[in-house]
């Protein structure tokens, strides 16, 4: 059934005004950063209208022909940044330092800049986390010039790409492959087909996989989106594709350290020296306080040497693996006392090294179940080497045969080990603060207080022509539609000649602020010719605006169902 046919069906018992007062009322509800109720705007202050967009996935990512995505494509034109991690690191210093760059951004800057936000914003709060995610991608493949992938056409070598976008500045560009996912940060994993993946990455021996993850935590006021890139392919296959645990372990070398200033860490937590004694050094060496009344007491008083406390070296560290020493090379003997102030050296923990433990791994354990086992008879790389060593030496990197061994395993669709086909999972956690070579977090902060700041800021940029032609266009809209929503003839005259008035000063104000371009007379031929084209593309011609006013009894339903059915289906066209 047509849209004429459905709308007619459901409003022909209703008459236009109370039909138009329904949709607007629904349109008011379209959540928008730049919403702001009249009682806050104070008398003399400039609020831009912005010009509204309809969230369209298939016309920004899918249907690059299409006018909508000429429009999102012009927007992401005038962004800051050749990567999406260096486009969000623009949209907020465009939000946070907005004196101190002002000055440096074109009014095409702002007006794009400002859309983008507004569309995000309304794409992040509107739909769930399932539909978010599909705009998300269609509006980065609109902003970077390139196109969404079909989710039929997944898998195969398409992976799990989401998008390909076109990214470097003008004189270097290429296409990359993304998978986009954007998440309730705290949320669950990061997961995806382990078989899918797998495929994407075995087509070229330099194909790779790049995951764009935006972790959204706040509320409707403020929304913070920490955006996080990482790089798989199968050089980093393990890195993230049944993962390890990773751990902190100590790594021991050779130290030299002063005993009384520094101490050393021991393996197996040794302790230096056994009980500590009272006593000076007297001639080098560590003499232990005689008792009050012995005759060796008057001498040890005597001498002018301070009363220390120290101990004997533990007799352990003077074996392996310490090997405690003075720092001339010479071995500490068993009794001797370590003096306070003097260098030695030992084997101690000189830092931490982070290690992979596949054997505690969850997901390692379910993705290459078939593979693990003391008895399993499988050999891998040049070495027959089990899997886990394979892995965990990295000789998987050299192998020309490592994916065609994991697609042997039930979860990658063979035919070896337990389980169905599985999916990798991988923790935020493990993600924002252990794997390694991840480029991020990049912040963008989506907060309603600072976007209306921002856009009051940067009036000054845009500049009275530009906002004039925005008010004319914003007030036309509103008398046409009182014109419409008028219930005498008396109203919808004022209305209907106050709409004429606006149109001719939205004609005025474009004419007088939109330059010509010059260029020679064949293009500019073609150039008005593509006008037109787009031009009719949008619809039905113009309305007459004095259509009813002069007769109003003649008007009869057929003929304000007629126009109505028009703006309806422009409504239901431009608000999905």
């Amino acid at each position: 059934m047509s849209i004429d046919k459905i709308v007619q069906k459901h409003y022909e018992k209703k008459s236009p005004q109370t039909v138009l007062a329904l949709v607007a009322e629904q349109l008011k509800k379209k959540y928008t950063l730049m919403e702001q109720d009249e009682g806050d705007v104070q008398k003399g202050t400039t609020v831009l209208k912005l010009p509204k967009f309809k969230i369209n996935e298939k016309n920004w990512g899918k249907r690059l022909e299409t006018e909508d995505r000429a429009i999102i494509e012009q927007i992401g034109a005038n962004l800051g940044g050749d990567t999406p991690l260096a486009r969000v690191e623009y949209l907020q210093q465009f939000l946070d330092e907005k004196e101190e760059i002002q000055g440096e951004l074109t009014v095409g800057k702002v007006m794009g800049t400002l859309m983008f936000l507004d569309i995000f914003a309304s794409i992040v709060y509107e739909f769930n986390a399932s539909v978010a995610g599909f705009l998300f991608e269609a509006l980065f493949a609109g902003i970077f010039e390139g196109y969404q992938i079909e989710a039929k056409e997944g898998g195969g070598e398409a992976g799990t790409t989401d998008v390909v976008l076109t990214i470097g500045n003008a004189t270097s560009k290429q296409d990359v492959e993304y998978s986009f996912k954007l998440l309730t940060k705290g949320g669950g994993p990061i997961k995806g087909s382990a078989t899918d993946l797998m495929n994407g990455i075995r087509k070229s021996s330099d194909a790779s996989e790049t995951y764009l993850i935006g972790l959204k935590s706040g509320d409707e006021n403020v929304m913070q989106i920490d955006f996080y890139e990482f790089v798989i392919s199968k050089d980093t296959w393990f890195n993230w594709i049944g993962r390890p645990d990773i751990r902190d372990d100590a790594v021991f070398g050779e130290v030299q350290f002063t005993f009384g200033e520094q101490v050393p860490i021991l393996q197996g937590k040794i302790r230096l020296g056994t009980t500590s004694h009272q006593g000076k050094v007297i001639d080098g060496e560590f003499v232990r306080l005689p008792p009050s009344k012995s005759k060796d007491r008057e001498a040890f008083d005597a001498n002018a040497a301070p009363l220390i406390k120290t101990s004997p070296a533990n007799p352990m560290v003077l074996q392996e693996p310490h090997n405690l020493t003075h720092v001339n090379g010479t071995p500490v003997e068993e009794g001797e006392y370590l003096i306070p102030g003097e260098d030695y050296k030992i084997v101690a923990k000189t830092g931490d090294e982070k290690r992979a433990d596949y054997t505690k791994a969850t997901n390692f354990n379910e993705l290459y179940a078939g593979y693990l086992g003391k008895d399993s008879p499988h050999r891998f790389g040049p070495n027959d080497e089990d899997f886990i060593t394979y892995v965990s030496n990295g000789t998987y990197k050299k192998d020309d045969e490592f994916f065609d061994h994991l697609e042997k395993l039930t979860t990658f669709g063979g035919d070896i080990g337990p389980g169905p086909a599985g999916q990798f999972k991988v923790g935020q956690n493990y993600m924002m603060k252990q794997a390694p070579n991840v480029d991020g977090p990049h912040t963008l902060v989506l907060d309603r207080a600072k976007f209306e700041s921002a856009a009051k800021t940067y009036t000054a940029v845009i500049g009275d022509k530009i906002y004039q032609v925005f008010t004319d266009m914003a007030n036309l809209v509103e008398d046409v539609s009182g014109y419409y929503l008028g219930g005498d003839v008396s109203t919808r005259f004022e209305y209907a000649q106050a709409a004429k008035n606006e149109a001719d000063r939205l004609a005025k104000s474009t004419e007088e602020n939109f330059k010509d371009v010059e260029v020679d007379e064949d293009t500019r031929k073609a150039l008005e010719k593509s006008a037109r084209r787009r031009e009719a593309s949008r619809g039905a011609p113009p309305m007459d605006m004095s259509r009813g006013v002069k007769s109003p009894a003649k008007e009869g339903k057929e003929d304000n169902l007629g126009t109505l059915l028009e703006m309806i289906k422009r409504i239901v066209k431009n608000n999905p």
